[in-house]
């Protein structure tokens, strides 16, 4: 046979080859994809799913478009209801869900609850603590207030009331947590006290000692909920009890990492009628499996930071934490975008002092890039009791 001849008889055995390589790839595509559709349509069928759609403008939820497509931000709202399948009040605990899907980093940003922002809505600005924005206008309105002021691209959403974070980490066979003398009183006060409010039987299950120990959900719920002692780091008041939230919801992320698939689903079953959200069965399940099964890292923040706490003006809303958002929201953009943690940023490049700290208590114009030039001339912001 010539050389053409042998070229071409080449040419066509790959060329064969290739054939039945695309045909393998396409039917394990198609399986891959049956699969997903198979257990989406379980989900659908077997959960209890408290869904709430809301708003997919962008405009209509405070920020323009995605800031990047590996990072997703979701935000976790906790509210302080007795009642089960309740979702509405005042958002006590606020937690940005920060999760980058490349390098399989999940961050954790707990908002102070008493962080004096301004809220818009019907196209007015008022200034009042930032708990008040999910009893005001729901869900969207909270999630429209943490973008406006801290420039972010959240459009999604879960919440969760007071019972149901108890079945939660009693689903996960509780968590462990390192428990200091004077946090035991304080949990066993109020472990007897969840007993009484859902008229619970049995002996309430208080602590005997300090230490690292195993707390089932009502104790650890407790746990969370503590203001008045300081934490095993030292950490007092509301900065002490947003450490104890963020960790809790860090350990019952690593109960579900430790979870195969199988266990994972029968563990969204057993708790979404005790939350809600606007995440829908394909997301839940995508989170799942790229990040939650993958053996994630977890890194967590607060908003803000004692270091650049300031001075509460008398802004008529009560009790209060002020700081200056726009270098929060700077702070929160190193944090997610750049893997520069907040401490890390203000060792470098210090506090930024504008005109937040020579004006006191004004209107600022929310935007991270520029310098704040708004003062109390402003006539359309006005504080709200």
């Amino acid at each position: 046979m010539s050389k053409i001849g042998d070229k071409y008889k080449s040419l066509n055995k790959k060329k064969k080859t290739f054939i039945k390589i695309g045909i393998v790839l396409t039917v394990i595509l198609i399986l891959l994809a049956t699969a997903f559709l198979c257990i989406t349509n379980y989900i659908k069928k077997n959960f209890n799913y408290n869904y709430n759609e809301i708003v997919s403008e962008p405009e209509q939820l405070g920020f323009e478009e995605v800031k990047s497509d590996n990072v997703v931000n979701i935000a976790l709202f906790g509210v302080d209801t007795r009642a089960k399948n309740t979702f509405k009040g005042r958002s006590d605990s606020i937690i940005i869900l920060s999760v980058n899907t490349t390098d399989k980093k999940v961050r954790l940003i707990s908002v102070l609850r008493d962080s004096l922002v301004p809220i818009e809505k019907n196209g007015k600005n008022t200034f009042n603590k930032i708990n008040s924005a999910y009893a005001t206008g729901g869900p969207e309105l909270a999630i429209k207030t943490l973008n406006t002021i801290f420039d972010l691209d959240i459009s999604e959403y879960a919440t969760v009331n007071f019972s149901g974070m108890v079945e939660i980490i009693d689903a996960v066979g509780g968590i462990e947590i390192e428990v200091t003398s004077k946090e035991v009183s304080m949990i066993n006060g109020m472990v007897t006290t969840y007993y009484t409010d859902f008229g619970l039987q049995g002996e309430p299950p208080k602590l005997s000692s300090a230490g690292k120990q195993l707390l089932n959900g009502v104790q650890a719920i407790s746990y969370s909920r503590i203001r008045y002692v300081p934490n095993a780091e030292g950490t007092n008041n509301d900065y002490g009890r947003t450490d104890r939230q963020r960790y809790v919801l860090e350990q019952i992320f690593n109960k579900a990492t430790q979870m195969g698939l199988s266990q994972y689903i029968d563990l969204i079953k057993l708790l979404s009628p005790y939350c809600e959200t606007s995440l829908s069965y394909s997301e839940i399940l995508n989170l799942a499996v790229e990040v939650l099964l993958s053996s994630p890292t977890f890194e967590e923040s607060r908003v803000p930071l004692i270091e650049y706490k300031m001075p509460s003006p008398n802004a008529g809303v009560g009790s209060i934490v002020y700081y200056d958002l726009n270098f929060a929201a700077k702070l929160i953009h190193n944090f997610i975008y750049k893997d520069i943690k907040p401490e890390d940023y203000i060792a470098a490049n210090g506090i930024e002092q504008n005109d937040w700290y020579r004006l006191g208590f004004v209107a600022p114009s929310i935007n991270i890039e520029e310098e704040i030039t708004q003062s109390t001339e402003s006539a359309d912001i006005e504080v709200v009791k």
